[in-house]
């Protein structure tokens, strides 16, 4: 975490509104883009980031100062999916336990405008690629590429221990690389182009 956003979390602790405007501002397009990987609707995505905020806002003095905001507001946000999803949908332990549920490979309208500049070859390899990867392999590649997110905190995030959350990315990035036919460095690349 920067040592802005610390001053920044600190400050919003103290009820100022401009800092915490700025930490929404920071963080929002992140948590939108990682919502949307879960669930797929904006509007329970965004409802979600709103209570989110909300929350912090109401318990604020209460709250520790995290290590990483970032983190901490990603396993805030899939914990509130997770819950939606069990009150939708009755009797139902969760999304995250279904392995059947997609982490979609879709690109964003912001990447798809990238990707009209990348070679459609390439770019239909990482596809095949991805689509050959579970859902949670994409999940977990997703949280340590885009998010720079470390195996402590992508453990804490998914639920699925230390030795799991490795194994997964030498697993997926082994998958990718004999896929793709290419270098560790490639598989990298298009793991960035993928996500963003």
């Amino acid at each position: 975490m920067l040592i802005d956003e610390q001053q920044l979390w600190r400050q919003f602790q103290r009820g100022d509104e401009n800092a915490f405007r700025e930490l929404y501002q920071a963080h929002v397009r992140h948590l939108l883009n990682y919502g949307l990987r879960l669930n797929g609707s904006l509007s329970v995505v965004e409802d979600c980031i709103q209570d989110l905020f909300a929350e912090l806002w109401q318990y604020r003095k209460t709250l520790m100062q995290p290590a990483s905001i970032r983190f901490y507001l990603l396993k805030g946000l899939r914990n509130r999916l997770n819950a939606r999803y069990r009150k939708d949908i009755p009797y139902a332990s969760g999304w995250d336990t279904d392995p059947e549920l997609p982490f979609p490979v879709e690109p964003s309208t912001e990447q798809r405008l990238i990707e009209l500049d990348m070679d459609n070859e390439l770019r239909e390899r990482v596809r095949r690629a991805m689509a050959s990867l579970s859902p949670r392999q994409r999940e977990i590649l997703y949280l340590r590429y885009f998010n720079d997110l470390t195996y402590e905190q992508i453990c804490e995030v998914t639920g699925v221990n230390y030795q799991t959350a490795r194994s997964q990315i030498y697993q997926a990035l082994k998958t990718l690389r004999g896929e793709m036919k290419t270098s560790w460095l490639a598989v990298i690349s298009a793991l960035y182009w993928q996500f963003i």
